[in-house]
C-alpha cells in the first residue's frame, strides 16, 4: 500500500471537503431563492386583491408581477391597460397603498398602457 501515503490522503480528504462545501452552498442558495419566490408570490397575491376591488379600475386589466431581488426592495411591475390617465394613477395608488398597509417596501415599474375605448383589446 505504497500509494496510500500522507499527501494522497490529504488530497482525497481535501477534495471531499471541497465537494461537500459546494453542495452545502448550493442547497443554501436554492433555499434562499425558494423563500424569495414564495415571498414574491404572497406579495403578488396581496397586491392583486385591491386591484380587483378598486371601483375605478372596473373594465380595466392591470396585473402586478412581483420580483424580489437578493438585496434591495421588491419590484412590482404593473402591466395591462386602462382607459384613462386617472384610472392609471388610481391603479398605482392602490398598489402603493396596499404595500404600505402590508409594510412592504416596493418599487413600482409602470408598464400600464392608457388605451382609448376604440382601441381597447377584446
Amino acid at each position: 500500500m505504497d500509494w496510500f501515503t500522507g499527501p494522497l490522503l490529504a488530497v482525497g480528504v481535501g477534495s471531499i471537503a471541497a465537494v461537500s462545501g459546494l453542495i452545502v452552498l448550493g442547497v443554501r442558495y436554492l433555499e434562499v431563492r425558494s423563500r424569495r419566490d414564495d415571498e414574491a408570490a404572497r406579495l403578488q397575491q396581496s397586491l392583486s386583491e385591491p386591484l380587483t376591488r378598486e371601483p375605478a379600475l372596473a373594465g380595466s386589466s392591470v396585473l402586478p408581477v412581483v420580483s424580489v431581488p437578493l438585496r434591495g426592495v421588491a419590484r412590482v411591475g404593473l402591466t395591462g391597460w386602462v382607459p384613462s390617465r386617472d384610472v392609471h394613477d388610481a391603479a398605482i395608488r392602490a398598489v402603493e397603498r396596499e404595500a404600505k398597509r402590508l409594510g412592504a417596501r416596493i418599487r413600482v415599474v409602470d408598464h400600464i398602457e392608457v388605451v382609448d375605448a376604440m382601441r381597447r383589446p377584446a
